[in-house]
C-alpha cells in the first residue's frame, strides 16, 4: 500500500494533475478535438446531371424546330438556325 501512495504524492504527478483539476470542466469538455472537428462538404455537379442538361437542350431545340417547321418555314432555314444556335 505504500508504493501507490508514494506514486500519487510524487511532485511530477502533483504538477500534472493539479493543472487539470484547476481548470473549469467546460474548458476540458469543449477543448476536446472531436468536438471541434467540422465537416466540409462541397457541391459537385455529377456527370448524370450534365447529361440531363445536354439532353434537355437537344429536346428544346427539337421542339423549336418542329414549331418553326409547322409554321411553313423551309427545312433548310430551320436546321440552319439550329446549327447556328448550337454553335454559339
Amino acid at each position: 500500500m505504500q508504493a501507490p501512495l508514494a506514486l500519487l504524492s510524487s511532485p511530477a504527478v502533483f504538477r500534472c494533475c493539479s493543472r487539470a483539476l484547476a481548470r473549469p470542466v467546460s474548458v476540458s469538455v469543449f477543448s476536446r478535438p472531436e468536438v471541434q472537428t467540422l465537416t466540409h462538404r462541397e457541391f459537385q455537379t455529377s456527370a448524370v446531371s450534365r447529361d440531363i442538361d445536354t439532353a434537355a437542350k437537344f429536346i428544346g431545340a427539337g421542339a423549336a424546330t418542329v414549331g418553326v417547321a409547322g409554321s411553313g418555314a423551309g427545312i433548310g432555314t430551320v436546321f440552319g438556325s439550329l446549327i447556328i444556335g448550337y454553335a454559339r
